[in-house]
């Protein structure tokens, strides 16, 4: 039972690193520095490693070894329609049912991300911003569409950010289009958030293909 508790505890705490951009694409995934990190034993590791596989968000390197995968542009535009389609589907039912403590929390995350960026913790961002999506899905009240939201790992499109390691320009921007995103959830205007959700994805997608 420990021995299952661990491999999932690794899985899910490598699956939100990789997404949120903390090991970046193409950055090695090492047994013993992870087990002793998360304090897991590696069994977990090379378990949750085989998951992450399977999956696609690590692949296997010539020479052994896992590696983050780097999405390919091709992957990167059917990304961005995969979040177009679930995204602004669950905007136009959360405008309809997000409770006023959703909205608060989707508004404090907007504040939060604005935060990490101004003190320059790019992790945090990352951090806020993925949240940000989730709540806004979440807001939908529909759990099945949650679910495969979670289910789809979801990564953010900053790839050339994490190439980077940081893009200020990129967080500002990003910050100005959830602040628009949000206000138009608070008004319930379905068409107006849509197209600013769009606008985002386009942009996001963009970016990381630069």
């Amino acid at each position: 039972m420990e021995e299952r508790t661990q491999a999932e505890l690794a899985y899910k705490e490598l699956s939100h690193r990789i997404l949120i951009l903390e090991v970046a694409p193409n950055d090695r995934i090492t047994e013993q520095f992870w087990s002793k990190k998360l304090q897991v034993n590696r069994a977990a590791i090379r378990e949750s490693l085989t998951r992450l596989l399977g999956e696609g968000l690590v692949r296997q390197g010539e020479r052994g070894g896992y590696f983050v995968n780097e999405m390919s542009e091709a992957e990167i535009h059917e990304l961005r329609e995969v979040r177009e389609i679930l995204e602004t589907g669950a905007f136009a039912l959360a405008c309809e049912r997000a409770t006023a403590k959703q909205v608060k929390e989707i508004e404090e995350t907007c504040n939060d991300f604005a935060n990490f960026v101004k003190k320059g913790y790019f992790t945090g961002a990352h951090e806020a911003d993925l949240r940000f999506h989730q709540l806004l899905v979440a807001a939908s009240g529909n759990s099945r569409l949650v679910q495969l939201y979670q289910r789809s790992h979801i990564p953010l499109f900053h790839r050339r950010a994490a190439q980077m390691r940081v893009h200020l320009a990129d967080f500002v921007q990003t910050e100005k289009e959830h602040r628009a995103i949000f206000e138009a959830l608070r008004k319930k205007d379905k068409k107006q958030g849509v197209q600013f959700l769009k606008e985002h994805f386009n942009r996001g997608a963009k970016e990381a293909i630069l």
